[in-house]
């Protein structure tokens, strides 16, 4: 029979691991390589933003419909980032179906965002 973790048992162990002289320790010591790449991390992330709300602009897409875009532009790159190859393709036609079907994104523009992320849109 497994062992199910409760609330309580969760919270507990939250409470031994996260003392604040130990988050404190542990954040100070890790303070210049964070910041150096959550910088890069940024550039990367603001580049995109800026290349997709050129494409926007192209179409006018305005007001809270630029939203989904950017969206699927931030999960596609992090893909982009983590996979390649066939798995890449995959990722990103099963994303695009989900930003159409769920979100009502059009595709024409969804292929646009991948092509500038990847340099070409996947087929099934």
């Amino acid at each position: 029979m497994p062992l199910v973790r409760t609330p309580q048992r969760r919270y507990s162990k939250w409470s031994a691991k996260y003392v604040p002289d130990t988050i404190s320790a542990r954040f100070s010591q890790v303070e210049t390589e964070a910041k150096e790449r959550a910088q890069e991390g940024l550039i990367i992330y603001a580049n995109l933003d800026f290349d997709i709300g050129a494409t926007l602009d192209k179409y006018g897409v305005a007001g809270p419909a630029r939203a989904v875009y950017l969206a699927f532009a931030r999960k596609a790159l992090k893909e982009a980032m983590r996979i390649g190859g066939k798995a890449l393709d995959n990722m990103l036609l099963g994303l695009k179906s989900y930003f159409v079907t769920a979100m009502g994104a059009d595709p024409t523009i969804l292929d646009e965002i991948i092509k500038k992320i990847i340099g070409y849109v996947p087929t099934y």
